[in-house]
């Protein structure tokens, strides 16, 4: 099992990085008859690009758990980012009862994208039941509660996307991936990840 079958979404986000108007004007569209499609693309562009998703960092702020199992290292990379903070730590313990461990026994330290967490100095995980999801650590990710905190080269990356599906059906349908990425794409999007997609 991975790490990434051990997140969960906890709490999702509350607005779009990129909206319905922003779409149309990028399109020129001034009719309402697509508007449902538009949203379908941009829903599909979210989820290409989001959490789990190509970027795998978190767009507009929401919540997420990652599960460990009973023996975790004693410092833990937090798989997804902008990490704005660590909201929890829960385990199951012996009985297979949901605990919540004492928050403050903990440091959180590194670059908002590349979040590690471990128990301070005289502290240790709790001691939990032997599972694959024995330690949950809750934590919110995201570059703000709006659009206008993704940044701009963020934002422009996926109005390409949306706009080259719309404009480009076919390769859609086909789902041939080298013919569905509009040309500039990757390269936005790199510009805010450590490591390279694919």
């Amino acid at each position: 099992m991975t790490n990434l079958h051990l997140l969960e979404l906890v709490t999702a986000p509350t607005a779009l990085p990129v909206t319905l108007a922003e779409v149309k004007a990028q399109l020129r569209i001034e009719h309402d008859d697509e508007d449902l499609y538009l949203d379908r693309l941009i829903n599909a562009g979210i989820g290409m690009v989001d959490a789990k998703g190509m970027l795998g960092q978190g767009l507009i702020t929401q919540t997420w758990a990652q599960w460990m199992a009973n023996s975790p290292p004693r410092e833990v990379a937090l798989q997804l980012g902008p990490v704005q903070s660590v909201t929890a730590v829960k385990y199951y313990d012996a009985n297979g009862d949901l605990q919540t461990d004492t928050l403050a026994n903990y440091d959180v330290f590194g670059l908002s994208r590349s979040k590690t967490i471990k128990p301070k100095a005289g502290y240790s995980w709790p001691t939990a039941q032997v599972r694959q999801d024995a330690i949950k650590i809750e934590y919110v990710i995201g570059f703000g509660d709006a659009s206008t905190d993704v940044p701009e080269t963020i934002r422009h990356a996926m109005l390409m996307l949306v706009a080259y599906w719309y404009e480009n059906r076919e390769n859609e349908l086909i789902g041939v991936a080298s013919k569905t990425l509009p040309y500039g794409f990757e390269d936005l999007l790199n510009l805010h990840r450590e490591r390279l997609y694919g």
